[in-house]
């Protein structure tokens, strides 16, 4: 049995006891320094033995100790670990607080494989099951699990996510991962870093729309020269003409219609036609008999 000397029962308990024990005194013995000597030793043995007794557990308490081990979840240790911490603390006077310590071991032992799982999650380029691991446990003050994910929530995180985008090519996931960088409390070497970051996503993205541009105008221009072949073995262009259109049977089968997303009004008169190629990221492209006309404005990523 665990006795707890400062608990609030214990306290009134050894008051009540004082002052009998100095009644008990005060009828036996005799004033004087020997008398006041003999009571605080009576008193003192009174107090420490007599009157102490074992604190229990309230059983609402322990029934509410039972509630919260039923409703701990296993995908979030941190949240569960802050809870039994919180309960120990709230319930420290009673003997279930040692139950609680026994059962917060096996529960700390779950938080640093739960954070090395969050890390291996965002190489993998899993970000939002990471950071929903990493938040939980970076509620944790006194953790070195804690820390660590509070740790690498403050800039690598974010750092990796961009990097990760951009390696992969898509420059608006790597902006903006990057962007949030910038709402962060950064050191100066880190908001170097971001910046560069973006830097890099911008030049990126440079490159990337030369590209498409480039293949796109390639595509208008095989299409043209399609039109151009069919005018001159049937002796006037087709009718309507779309993606499907057989006069592009031999550009669909060789692949260079893939930076082309849709052809759109597709107008014919004698011996000229017009019509606009559009791109997936927004380009389009006027083509007509005579040549081809980028639409200014019309690029939207």
């Amino acid at each position: 049995m665990i006795y707890y000397p400062l608990s609030r029962e214990n306290w009134s308990r050894s008051v009540r006891c004082f002052v009998m024990a100095a009644t008990e005194v005060r009828n036996k013995w005799p004033y004087g320094a020997r008398g006041v000597l003999l009571l605080i030793a009576v008193l003192a043995v009174l107090v420490t033995q007599g009157c102490m007794r074992p604190v229990e557990t309230p059983p609402e308490v322990a029934q509410a100790y039972s509630a919260l081990l039923a409703s701990l979840d296993a995908s979030r240790p941190g949240d569960s670990v802050a809870r039994l911490q919180n309960f120990a603390t709230r319930n420290a006077a009673y003997p279930i607080a040692q139950t609680v310590a026994a059962d917060l071991t096996p529960w700390r032992r779950q938080l640093e494989p739960a954070y090395l799982k969050a890390r291996d999650l965002a190489r993998d380029g899993r970000f939002d099951e990471a950071q929903t691991i990493l938040v939980d446990l970076a509620q944790l003050q006194d953790e070195p699990a804690g820390r660590m994910a509070r740790e690498f929530l403050s800039f690598e995180f974010h750092q990796l996510k961009a990097s990760q985008w951009l390696v992969k090519g898509d420059t608006a996931a790597a902006k903006a991962a990057a962007g949030e960088l910038r709402n962060l409390p950064l050191k100066e070497g880190q908001r170097a870093s971001a910046e560069r970051l973006l830097d890099s996503a911008g030049l990126v993205d440079s490159a990337s729309r030369m590209t498409r541009t480039t293949a796109l105008q390639s595509a208008a221009r095989m299409i043209q020269v399609a039109l151009h072949g069919s005018f001159a073995e049937e002796g006037r262009y087709p009718e309507s003409f779309d993606m499907a259109s057989p006069v592009l049977v031999n550009l669909r089968a060789t692949g260079v219609l893939g930076p082309v997303a849709r052809i759109d009004d597709y107008a014919v008169k004698g011996d000229e036609f017009s019509l606009i190629v559009s791109g997936a990221d927004g380009q389009r492209i006027r083509v007509t008999n005579a040549g081809l006309d980028p639409i200014p404005g019309a690029l939207q990523k």
